[in-house]
């Protein structure tokens, strides 16, 4: 579900999917203009509850682009956070509306009520519903018609409340909607649980609206939340690891301490060793850590955004999430939503198919070929049907008689009838040569399913057996079906 899109604001275009980097106004480690300069960054995010804090009023003549001396797009939070983290803010729905209103940022975010992982079902129910309480009212608050609103979503780890809140906020006037209460499943990296919490909310929102994941900012897992439609991406994470003194990579994180090499090719880690950087002061270490980690993030995401132009994003998610267990885990999960993804993948694409284990068989390419072939083919009206395992590049040539019906069987996509072999993707894909189970599966399955409903039309099957590849499989598939078969033929 990936999409490189554009976002017009007040300020310039934003390229999707962006990632925002959150700016504390009360302590700017790298300014805006730099991270514009340096990153690229066309949209950075910062408080608007924490900057009333910290300046009150007085933003209110410069606006939020006179305090951060930015020219370009500003997107404000509102205090949600504050909110997961310690309880409450001393601060009103209605008065962060009209703060955020009067300092004009180019996307103005309500004070919604997170819903957090650890909450019972009546304490998210309420949360669900104070969330759209506000969301109304600041439909009616709002005065600058210069801001667009982002509505959040909540529910947390209830399905049918994410649903709920999703709708309902769907059919109100915003311009961008936000998916609450990730950030305690990213820190304990229950990407399962966020597939679920992404996935429901996915499916019930304005497929037209920019969708934004809260706090994720590591570059780990930009391509699992693309690929499931987010555009959008906070993250102080850049700051805040740096401060710790971790190192991040698009593979995981690393302490610094820890580190011989700095795996990176930006222009921190060439100019720099590991040494050198522990031997730098504590103020000049946080910024040049800071640096390479907005590289690291940024540089994934313009792969992420090349990948859905050559139409391999899914093979670049899936080698992706073999970077951690638990993102592997969270792929598999994704799994259960091949159905609603299939129908936004591509048709056709610019790039061959990849075939990298045992997920690829849920890749939306294999999944519309299996649908499709039950929903809208019919086989010719010949007497034989000669069965032939194959794989790309392949064209044996078939000796007998003329009026016979050529289908390949091709893993994981199953049935290849010939007059569809150049569809794509079934002439443009890369298996391994040598088969896994679920290869031998996903054929044998799917040849079992075509023999059970068309075998009985063929006065005889013919079976082109593989011992080095197949073993017994096709074999054994054909005959759990003989019964409805008129002639088998080895």
């Amino acid at each position: 579900m990936g999409r490189v899109g554009r976002l017009s604001t007040l300020h310039g275009d934003v390229t999707t999917p962006a990632l925002m980097p959150v700016i504390d106004p009360s302590d700017v480690i790298l300014s805006p203009n730099q991270m514009r300069r340096e990153f690229d960054a066309e949209l950075v995010i910062t408080n608007a509850y924490l900057t009333r804090r910290c300046f009150g009023e007085k933003v209110i003549k410069q606006g939020i682009h006179g305090v951060l001396d930015y020219d370009g797009p500003i997107a404000t939070d509102s205090g949600g956070y504050q909110i997961l983290r310690y309880g409450e803010v001393d601060v009103s729905p209605e008065e962060i509306v009209r703060y955020q209103d009067a300092i004009a940022p180019d996307i103005a975010t309500i004070l919604d009520v997170p819903t957090g992982v650890r909450a019972t079902k009546e304490h998210a129910a309420e949360t669900v519903r104070i969330t759209l309480e506000r969301a109304k009212q600041a439909v009616e608050l709002r005065s600058n018609p210069k801001v667009m609103w982002c509505g959040p979503v909540q529910g947390g780890l209830f399905s049918e409340l994410v649903a709920q809140s999703a709708r309902e906020i769907g059919k109100l006037d915003y311009q961008l909607h936000a998916i609450g209460s990730p950030v305690e499943l990213l820190e304990g990296y229950r990407y399962a649980e966020l597939v679920d919490l992404v996935m429901t909310a996915k499916q019930h929102l304005p497929l037209d609206r920019p969708t934004h994941l809260f706090g994720a900012g590591h570059p780990m897992m930009f391509a699992f939340a693309v690929a499931m439609g987010c555009d959008l991406f906070d993250s102080a994470a850049y700051v805040l690891y740096a401060r710790d003194g971790r190192y991040m990579t698009s593979e995981g994180t690393f302490r610094l301490d820890e580190l011989s090499y700095l795996p990176c090719e930006c222009p921190v880690c060439v100019a720099h060793s590991p040494n050198e950087l522990r031997c730098v002061s504590q103020g000049e270490r946080i910024k040049l850590l800071a640096r390479h980690n907005l590289h690291a993030t940024f540089g994934e995401l313009r792969r992420i955004r090349q990948a859905i132009i050559d139409g391999s994003l899914g093979a670049y998610l899936e080698m992706r999430c073999r970077a951690h267990p638990r993102l592997l885990e969270g792929l598999r999960r994704l799994a259960r939503y091949r159905d609603f993804i299939e129908r936004f993948d591509p048709v056709s694409k610019p790039s061959a198919f990849c075939y990298l284990g045992e997920e690829s068989v849920d890749c939306p390419e294999v999944v519309r070929h299996r649908r499709r072939l039950e929903e809208r083919y019919d086989p010719p009206p010949m007497p034989i049907l000669a069965l032939l395992p194959a794989f790309e590049g392949e064209r044996p040539k078939l000796e007998g008689p003329k009026q016979t019906h050529l289908v390949r069987l091709v893993p994981p996509f199953g049935i290849v009838p010939e007059e569809l072999e150049e569809v794509y993707p079934l002439g443009q894909f890369q298996i391994p040569r040598e088969l896994d189970a679920i290869q031998i599966k996903s054929v044998t399955e799917a040849l079992s399913r075509f023999l059970e409903r068309y075998g009985g039309r063929y006065e005889l099957v013919l079976l082109f057996n593989d011992e080095r590849r197949w073993g017994n499989a096709l074999v054994d598939a054909c005959e759990k079906v003989k019964e409805k078969l008129k002639t088998i033929q080895l």
